[in-house]
């Protein structure tokens, strides 16, 4: 089983799923703003405090997968180990579910002020680009609706990470064994001959 690379594909989804997209959808919409959007620099379409928070996520998780790669499967645990396991699963949720997405409503509410006065697609729209095509559309949409959906999205993503990570966990005994049973082979794609003994 090859954590490192079960760690790293994780991680690309973390840095699309948390990052890239919140800081795509913020710039389409200081973009969409046409002649009612500030410039770039006042646009506040990066956050650190937001930034440092996905990172330290990222940073948390190295245990995980460091203990998945070396622990063995089906070891005993100690009562001490579990209280550690458990306290760490403890921070992992607490910084998945409370700090991150803490921090992107605070990102969204201050530094992009998506509020819901800010309509941008409806009647009272201030998107009127392509001809009126946003204010054709029936319906009020505001920018606090745009930070609801988002927050939504790395909420269901998290819960989605969580469930995976207990599966991969518990997986970890069946893939070693799957793994025992291969026969091991050269580089040429023959069987390995052990010595013989003597």
């Amino acid at each position: 089983m090859n954590t490192l690379k079960t760690a790293l594909k994780t991680y690309g989804l973390i840095i699309v799923t948390f990052l890239v997209v919140p800081i795509s959808v913020a710039f389409l919409v200081w973009l969409a703003s046409g002649q009612n959007r500030s410039g770039f620099a006042d646009a506040k379409i990066f956050s650190a405090r937001y930034i440092a928070a996905v990172i330290m996520l990222m940073v948390v998780l190295i245990p995980f997968f460091w203990y998945a790669a070396h622990r063995k499967p089906g070891a005993p645990l100690t009562w001490g180990e579990a209280m550690v396991a458990a306290t760490y699963t403890f921070f992992v949720l607490f910084w998945l579910y409370g700090v991150v997405p803490h921090e992107f409503l605070n990102w969204a509410d201050s530094e992009l002020a998506w509020r819901p006065d800010k309509k941008v697609i409806g009647p009272e729209g201030s998107w009127a680009s392509w001809w009126g095509f946003w204010q054709k559309i029936p319906l009020t949409i505001h920018l606090q609706i745009i930070r609801d959906v988002l927050v939504t999205t790395l909420y269901v993503v998290g819960l989605g990470g969580l469930i995976w990570a207990f599966a991969f966990w518990n997986d970890r005994e069946k893939k070693a064994a799957a793994a025992g049973e291969v026969e091991q082979v050269s580089a040429y794609g023959r069987p390995l001959v052990t010595k013989a003994k003597s």
